[in-house]
C-alpha cells in the first residue's frame, strides 16, 4: 500500500472522523479561551495605565492648585515641564474655573491624541484631606473647583506589551493545541484498534469468506462484538452447507416430480385432445344423423299427405265392398294403426331433430351473446334433455324441482347450459357403480333476491382436502376415469362472468350439493 493510499484509507476510516471532530473541537475551546484571556490582560493593561494617568493627574492638580488660583503662568509651566519628564507622559492641558486654556504643553514624537490616553482631572481650591481616596484624587469635599488638568499618557508601552501578550498566548495555545491532538491521536488509535480489527473481519465476512475470525476479547465492546460476530460467521457457514446440502436433495427431488408431472400433464393433454376429437366427432354425426332424419321426414310427410287422399277411397272401396285386408290385418283396425304411425314417425323425427339442434347450439353457439331473457327453467330443461340423450340408466334416478316462476336472468344460455351439464356429468360420475339419485331444482332465494339453480346428488362426496383444491384448473380425483379436471374450473369462470357465485356442501359418503347464485335481470328486493 502506498504513502497516498494509506492518507486516503486512514481520511476514510472512523478513527480520522473521531480525531477530526476531537482536535476541531479541542481547537475551538482553544481558541476561545486564548481570546478571553488576551482580551482580559489588555482590558487590565489599558484600566493600569488610565489609574496611572490619572494618579499623576491628581498629583499635578495638587501641585498647581496656588499656581492655577494666582494664574502664574510661568510656575505652570515648570510644573508642566516636570511633569512631562515623567516617563510615559505625553502632554498636560491646563484650563482655570473661567474655561481658559492656561497652558498646553505636548512632548515631541507624539503624533496624534489616538496613540494617548487622557485623564481629567479638576483642580479645587483648600487643603489636602487626610484620606486615602483624597490622597490619590486630590478631592476635598469642601474644595471649590478652579480649573481642570488633563494628562495624556503614550500608548507606545501598552501597545509593546499587547503585541508581547498576543504571540506568546498564540504560541502557547498552538503549542497546547498540538500536545492535546497528538495525545488524543494516541488514545483514539488505542481506542479504535480493536474497533478497525472487527470493521476488517466484518468486510472480509462480507466478500463471502466465511472461515474468517476476528480477535476479540471480553475487555471491551468490540470485542465482545467481534466474539459474536464470529458466532455469527460459524452459524452462516453451518447454515450455508446445511443449504447445499438441501438443495442438492431438492434438485433431485424436483427432477423426480418434474418427470411424474410430465406424466400427468401428458395424461391431461391426451384426455383435452380426447375430449376436442369428441366434440368433433358430435359435430360430424349430428350432422350425418340430420340428412337421413330430413329424408325420413320427408317420406313420413308425403306418406301422410298419401294417406289422406287414399283414406276417402279405402272408405269408399270398405263401404261398397265389406272390411278387406290391408297390411296383413284388416282395414277397420289397420286405418288406426297407420295414423299411429304416421304420427310417431312426425313426433319421432322431431324429437331426432331437436336433439341435434340442442347438441349443435351447446358445440357451436355463441358463447360470448349475453341475452337479459334467458329462463333459468328452459336452461335447465335444454341441458337435461343433453343428459338423457346422451344415454339412458335404469339405475339412475334424476328428478326435477323447479319454482313455477322465476324471474329471467341477463346471461349466455349456452355457457349456463353448459354449467348445469358440467354440475350434472360431475354428480352422475360421482355415483357409486352409476346408482343412485340426482335432483335438479330451482328456486328463487328469498334473503338475497337471486335465482338459485341446485344439484343434488348422494354420491361419494368430496374431501376437505380435495375442497381446497376444487375449483383449481387440471385438478380432479377422477383423472384415471377420464376426468379433465377442467369441468369445475369452467363452471366457476361463467358463474363469474355472469356476477354471481357458487357453493359447495359436501362430505365423505354424504353426497354432494352444489348451488349456483345468479343475480335476476330486475332486482328483486330482499326479505328482511
Amino acid at each position: 500500500m502506498t504513502f497516498l493510499s494509506r492518507i486516503a484509507h486512514f481520511r476514510a476510516s472512523f478513527r480520522y472522523r473521531l480525531f477530526l471532530t476531537f482536535t476541531a473541537v479541542t481547537a475551538g475551546i482553544t481558541i476561545l479561551f486564548t481570546t478571553l484571556f488576551v482580551a482580559r490582560e489588555i482590558h487590565g493593561y489599558r484600566a493600569l495605565l488610565q489609574e496611572k494617568a490619572a494618579l499623576l493627574a491628581s498629583l499635578l492638580a495638587n501641585d498647581i492648585r496656588l499656581n492655577l488660583y494666582a494664574e502664574d503662568r510661568s510656575a505652570l509651566e515648570r510644573r508642566a515641564d516636570r511633569a512631562l519628564e515623567t516617563p510615559g507622559v505625553a502632554g498636560v492641558f491646563i484650563i482655570n474655573g473661567e474655561g481658559i486654556v492656561m497652558l498646553e504643553r505636548q512632548r515631541k514624537g507624539v503624533r496624534d491624541n489616538s496613540s494617548v490616553i487622557s485623564a481629567w482631572v479638576p483642580v479645587f481650591a483648600g487643603t489636602l484631606s487626610s484620606s486615602a481616596e483624597s490622597a490619590l484624587t486630590g478631592i476635598s469635599p469642601q474644595a471649590q473647583p478652579i480649573g481642570k488638568v488633563r494628562l495624556d499618557m503614550e500608548t507606545t508601552e501598552l501597545t509593546r506589551k499587547i503585541t508581547v501578550l498576543i504571540c506568546f498566548a498564540i504560541v502557547s495555545a498552538v503549542c497546547f493545541w498540538a500536545l492535546v491532538s497528538f495525545f488524543s491521536y494516541l488514545a483514539l488509535r488505542r481506542v479504535t484498534q480493536s474497533f478497525n480489527a472487527l470493521m476488517d473481519g466484518i468486510d472480509k465476512l462480507r466478500q463471502g469468506n466465511l472461515s474468517f475470525r476476528i480477535a476479540g476479547s471480553e475487555r471491551d465492546e468490540p470485542g465482545r462484538a467481534a466474539l459474536a460476530v464470529n458466532a455469527m460467521a460459524a452459524s452462516l457457514l453451518d447454515r450455508e452447507a446445511e443449504n447445499e446440502r438441501l438443495q442438492k436433495e431438492l434438485l433431485q427431488a424436483m427432477q423426480l416430480e418434474v418427470q411424474e408431472e410430465k406424466r400427468q400433464v401428458m395424461a391431461k393433454l391426451i384426455q383435452t385432445n380426447r375430449m376436442t376429437s369428441l366434440g368433433l366427432l358430435v359435430s360430424s354425426m349430428a350432422h350425418e344423423i340430420n340428412n337421413p332424419n330430413g329424408s325420413i321426414r320427408l317420406a313420413g310427410q308425403f306418406l301422410s299427405k298419401a294417406w289422406k287422399d287414399a283414406t276417402p277411397i279405402l272408405e269408399a272401396v270398405a263401404s261398397d265392398e265389406g272390411d278387406f285386408q290391408l297390411g296383413g290385418i284388416q282395414y277397420s283396425a289397420a286405418r288406426d294403426e297407420i295414423d299411429k304411425a304416421l304420427g310417431t314417425i312426425a313426433r319421432n323425427t322431431d324429437r331426432i331433430e331437436q336433439v341435434i339442434r340442442d347438441l349443435r347450439a351447446y358445440g357451436l353457439g355463441e358463447r360470448n351473446e349475453f341475452r337479459t331473457d334467458v329462463d333459468p327453467n328452459q336452461v335447465v330443461g335444454n341441458a337435461l334433455a343433453i343428459i338423457r340423450a346422451h344415454g339412458r340408466r335404469s339405475n339412475l334416478s334424476i328428478s326435477v324441482d323447479q319454482a313455477a316462476s322465476l324471474p329471467v336472468i341477463t346471461g349466455n344460455a349456452n355457457q349456463l347450459e353448459q354449467v348445469v351439464l358440467n354440475l350434472l356429468m360431475n354428480s352422475i360420475q360421482a355415483l357409486p357403480d352409476g346408482q343412485g339419485n340426482v335432483i335438479v331444482g330451482t328456486r328463487l332465494d328469498p334473503y338475497t333476491g337471486q335465482v338459485v339453480i341446485s344439484v343434488k346428488d348422494d354420491g361419494e362426496g368430496i374431501s376437505s382436502e380435495a375442497m381446497n383444491h376444487l375449483f383449481e384448473p387440471f385438478f380432479s380425483t377422477r383423472i384415471e376415469r377420464g376426468g379433465s379436471g377442467l369441468g369445475l374450473y369452467i363452471t366457476s369462470f361463467i358463474v363469474s362472468e355472469h356476477k354471481g357465485r357458487m357453493e359447495v356442501e359436501s362430505g365423505v359418503g354424504a353426497g354432494t350439493t352444489v348451488r349456483v347464485f345468479l343475480p335476476p335481470t330486475t332486482p328483486t328486493e330482499p326479505a328482511e
